[in-house]
């Protein structure tokens, strides 16, 4: 006789663990774990002898160590986005909020919704990614002691010593910057050779704008059409209407990665000067009396679609290969 799945809901914390165990009879178990190594072994003897898919929320670093163990058990197991665990829940009318009521309720949805099994990245991925976050890091950081530098001078400070500390900071920080970004650039090489010289041959898109997409997408692993590369960037246009009184204006949806949007934004600044394709594309959009920021939005929609475009066919960017205009323009 096949055994029928059960679902164990886990709401993580960074010290701890709230599981919901779904038992045969329908009935649930709540309990409080450690989020280690003790309270994951304790995890396995409560669901022993039944076949359990474990769902969990994405949390940034600290559902990565259950994930992981779960995966050498090679456990079935899914990792949901946190917005959808929260519309879920607004669902359900619930008044209040804990870590026990959370992990029913993402129990609750495993078991309505059957989520997707989750792939683990491989480990150069995790690498890149870690490297990508700290250049990240260290850029906002730069630019804040930048503007604080700026502001210093503006004041005819008599005593420099805050100024020189800065300017020390400064330097360093644009020293460890260079260091970084060296070494993500050897990283992707080595990992994804193949995918970092087709996106960096797309005219417009740079060092930054690539090392985004490709570990953004895992290595554009997932990506089956340019409408989700699109929609993933949050590009994709969001209507807003009802009826015959809610007229909303067409904006772009932003739900997708905004550091990487706003890389493409500036790719997309430079791309409508000197890519062939995009340029076409926004004088013609200016032309017709379109908004300048709306035709630099339908430029980073081209470079992701060209992006794609070489991607799939294997082939570095040629901006002499020109198609019939009403495809080259679209």
């Amino acid at each position: 006789m096949k055994q029928e799945k059960l679902y164990c809901g886990i709401d993580i914390s960074n010290e701890t663990i709230d599981v919901c165990i779904q038992q045969p009879d329908g009935s649930f178990v709540a309990e409080t774990l450690s989020n280690s190594g003790l309270g994951f072994r304790k995890l396995m003897r409560l669901t022993k002898g039944h076949a359990y898919h474990y769902v969990m929320e994405y949390t940034g670093v600290y559902h990565m160590a259950l994930s992981i163990y779960l995966e050498k058990k090679r456990c079935l197991y899914s990792i949901l986005n946190p917005l959808q665990v929260k519309r879920y829940i607004q669902m359900q009318l619930e008044r209040s909020k804990s870590d026990k009521k959370d992990a029913k309720h993402i129990c609750c949805y495993g078991i309505e919704r059957n989520p997707e099994m989750y792939q683990m990245p491989e480990q150069a991925y995790f690498d890149c990614r870690s490297l990508n976050h700290s250049i990240e890091t260290l850029t906002q950081k730069l630019t804040s002691f930048t503007n604080k530098i700026h502001s210093l001078k503006k004041q005819n400070l008599s005593n420099k010593t805050v100024l020189k500390s800065y300017e020390r900071i400064v330097k360093m920080l644009k020293k460890e910057l260079k260091h970084l970004e060296a070494e993500l650039s050897v990283q992707l090489k080595e990992w994804q050779p193949k995918l970092v010289d087709l996106v960096s041959s797309v005219i417009g898109i740079g060092k930054r704008a690539t090392a985004y997409l490709i570990i953004g997408t895992q290595g554009f692993k997932h990506t089956e059409s340019y409408q989700q590369l699109i929609s993933f960037t949050g590009l994709s246009p969001k209507e807003y209407t009802s009826g015959s009184s809610v007229r909303g204006k067409v904006r772009i949806n932003k739900m997708g990665k905004s550091k990487l949007r706003n890389t493409l934004y500036m790719c997309a600044l430079g791309a409508m000067r000197t890519n062939p394709f995009c340029k076409q594309l926004y004088e013609r959009l200016v032309a017709k009396g379109k908004n300048k920021k709306v035709a630099i939005i339908a430029v980073c929609n081209k470079l992701l679609k060209l992006v794609f475009g070489v991607i799939q066919s294997n082939t570095k960017f040629d901006k002499n290969y020109l198609k019939p205009t009403a495809d080259l323009l679209s």
